[in-house]
């Protein structure tokens, strides 16, 4: 579904994107908080100069856009548009690529920080507002080896399906509005939510909870177990818990493709859903993580909207200088 353009090509062509100056910040943050720690890692140095790289190359070829735009001559043969389509293809992937290096450098940041952990805070608000474990209820109501199952699949989807929509997007020539509202409101989530697991950490039930979760997860002892194992080892000695991103990013997604793109909305919906419930029922969330994701993710997409309309306003320029879109 094409969402026409605001007065289609009269809007503001800025060569920096306002999730890539978010990420900027949050990324020196992050390297800051990894020298304090001990915990910068080769890993961490080499997936920032990828990501500086990815960025300098759309940057690039958007200021020959410009240039092209403007009437100055730029070759348009095959090379030339293919390292348009790559460029842009890159660019517009350096939000989802900066989650994970953010993530995978507070999974070794947070566990040196030892902050304590608010668990405790966040069972006790699940009891008195479920009147007991979520995760527990779940497994005894409805656990069974197929939901376990189709529970670790979904899991497993976070974060692959964002990327993907975004590249689809991109691809489809979705991005005058659409890309862009939805990658601002995934960064915006994204760095409120790593921000979270630096300032209120927790493990999470399967961790904090042995006690309570002492049984596996039905269909653990098959095939299963090693999916479950992986997700658990991935997450290692993080404190990644409040506010659940796994909800957060996927209730943006749903916004999204519910706004711009209504028959993937509901192809992906069973699954979406599925996401949710599995942060409870793979005991990896309590409740109130998942009610503050959301929250978050409401947020996050009323923000992006209105900084988008700010930052790419119309242009007060003679028409024929703004004949262009700010796409990337």
């Amino acid at each position: 579904m094409a969402v026409a353009r605001d007065r289609g090509d009269s809007r503001r062509d800025p060569l920096l994107w306002p999730e890539e100056c978010l990420f900027a910040v949050a990324l020196t943050l992050v390297v800051g908080l990894a020298l304090v720690t001990g915990a910068v890692s080769w890993a961490l140095i080499a997936a920032s100069a990828v990501l500086v790289g990815a960025l300098i190359a759309g940057f690039a070829l958007a200021r020959r856009r410009r240039a092209a735009a403007s009437g100055a001559a730029v070759r348009a043969d095959g090379p030339a548009r293919l390292a348009r389509l790559v460029g842009g293809v890159a660019r517009t992937s350096v939000p989802f690529l900066s989650c994970l290096v953010i993530y995978s450098s507070l999974r070794a940041i947070t566990p040196e920080l030892d902050f304590p952990l608010v668990d405790p805070a966040l069972i006790e608000f699940d009891r008195a507002v479920f009147g007991g474990d979520v995760s527990r209820w779940l497994n005894d109501t409805l656990g069974s080896p197929a939901l376990t199952l189709f529970m670790a699949i979904c899991y497993l989807s976070y974060g692959l399906s964002q990327g993907a929509y975004a590249i689809f997007s991109y691809l489809r020539g979705r991005h005058v509005r659409e890309y862009h509202d939805f990658a601002l409101a995934i960064s915006i989530t994204a760095v409120v939510g790593y921000s979270g697991y630096v300032l209120v950490p927790g493990v999470g039930p399967h961790i904090y909870q042995t006690d309570v979760y002492a049984d596996p997860l039905p269909g653990h002892e098959g095939s299963i177990g090693g999916a479950l194992d992986a997700i658990t080892a991935v997450q290692g000695p993080a404190r990644d818990l409040f506010p659940s991103l796994h909800t957060a990013m996927t209730v943006v997604l749903m916004v999204y493709l519910w706004r711009d793109a209504r028959r993937l909305f509901w192809w992906y919906l069973p699954i979406g859903l599925g996401l949710l419930l599995s942060t409870l029922y793979l005991r990896k969330h309590y409740a109130v993580d998942l009610l503050a994701g959301t929250a978050l993710a409401v947020l996050a997409v009323v923000v992006a909207g209105r900084v988008n309309r700010w930052w790419y306003r119309p242009r007060t320029d003679p028409p024929a200088e703004a004949a262009r879109s700010f796409a990337p």
